[in-house]
C-alpha cells in the first residue's frame, strides 16, 4: 500500500471526525447565551400565547448570522432555506407543546423557558453544522431527528 492510498483511505474517517467535533468555543458560547436569552424571553412572554415564537424567529436569524460570521462565512453562502425550515418546524412543535399548558400560569412559564432554551441549543448546533459544510445544509427529517436526539444524549452532564 502506498502512502497516497493510505491517506485516501483515511480521508472519509478524518472528515467524519471533524464533523462530529461540534461547535468551536466561541460558537458554543454564542449558542449558550442565545439559549439563556430565549429562556428569559419565554418566561416574560408566557402570558401571551405564541408571542415568543414570533420574537424567536428573527432571533434565530441573528444567531445564524453570528455563527456564520464566527465561521468566516459570507451571509450569501449560508443555507438559509433549510435553516429556516428547521427553525419553523421547531417553533411549530414548540408552540404545540406550549399551547397545551398555556392555561396553567407557572407551568406555562416553565415550559416556555425550557422549550425555548432547548430549541435554541439544538437549532444553534444544527446551524453550526450547516455552516461548517454549507453543502450539507438540510431541513430536519427523520434522520435529522435521530442526529439531534444523539447529540442531546451525548451532551455532558453538569453534575
Amino acid at each position: 500500500m502506498t502512502p497516497m492510498s493510505t491517506s485516501l483511505d483515511e480521508a472519509p474517517a478524518k472528515a467524519a471526525q471533524a464533523a462530529t467535533q461540534g461547535p468551536t468555543a466561541e460558537v458554543a458560547r454564542d449558542i449558550r447565551r442565545a439559549a439563556i436569552a430565549a429562556a428569559a424571553l419565554g418566561v416574560v412572554l408566557s402570558p401571551i400565547p405564541l408571542a415568543d415564537e414570533i420574537v424567536l424567529l428573527p432571533a434565530y436569524g441573528l444567531l445564524t448570522a453570528k455563527i456564520a460570521a464566527s465561521r468566516r462565512m459570507r451571509l450569501r453562502a449560508v443555507p438559509w432555506r433549510p435553516i429556516a425550515l428547521t427553525a419553523l418546524a421547531g417553533l411549530g412543535a414548540r408552540a404545540a407543546v406550549n399551547v397545551a399548558v398555556s392555561y396553567v400560569p407557572l407551568l406555562a412559564a416553565a415550559a416556555n423557558a425550557v422549550t425555548a432554551a432547548a430549541l435554541t441549543t439544538v437549532l444553534g448546533r444544527y446551524v453550526d453544522s450547516a455552516c461548517e459544510d454549507a453543502a450539507q445544509g438540510r431541513a430536519v427529517d427523520a434522520l435529522g431527528c435521530r442526529e439531534i436526539a444523539d447529540a442531546l444524549r451525548a451532551r455532558p452532564s453538569r453534575a
